[in-house]
């Protein structure tokens, strides 16, 4: 047991038990590892980015990813765990099956994006309808002062 909590640390350079900035390194060298259409030249380039992104950010992303989502979901069960826990889970979930986070983010983008598309159709379905009212009316108009 003590491996699974102690592990994370050591193997990323981090503090002890900060797992969230742990979770981010290991998120940001995953998605980069899973490019297999990339060419070298982009994955350094890549890597160098994510480095500096993880860096800078040192965990804090996540954390904010984490708050987010538990202040979305507004469930004391899901709230009452602190944001380490999480990235802990989530650390060995990405260490043992890497890109699984990545798929999951990838689906939700594409569902957001199928009903963004949807709403803009009902959108411009509305806008046709009105167009064609106002032209109508129009119409009406200038034949009844005629």
């Amino acid at each position: 047991m003590l491996i699974v909590i102690i592990y994370p640390s050591k193997n990323e350079n981090a503090e002890i038990y900060d797992y969230c900035y742990c979770f981010e390194k290991i998120l940001s060298r995953n998605s980069i590892k899973n490019r297999k259409n990339m060419s070298q030249k982009n994955k350094i380039i890549s890597k160098d980015f994510a480095k500096l992104g993880v860096a800078k950010t040192k965990g804090v992303l996540i954390k904010k990813i984490i708050e987010k989502y538990k202040s979305s979901k507004d469930i004391f069960l899901i709230s009452i765990f602190p944001n380490e826990i999480y990235c802990l889970s989530g650390y060995w979930i990405e260490k043992l099956r890497p890109g699984t986070f990545e798929s999951i983010i990838y689906e939700e983008g594409k569902k957001r994006i199928y009903e963004l598309k949807n709403i803009k159709d009902e959108v411009n379905l509305l806008i046709n309808d009105v167009n064609s009212e106002y032209k109508f009316i129009k119409k009406e108009l200038k034949n009844f002062f005629k």
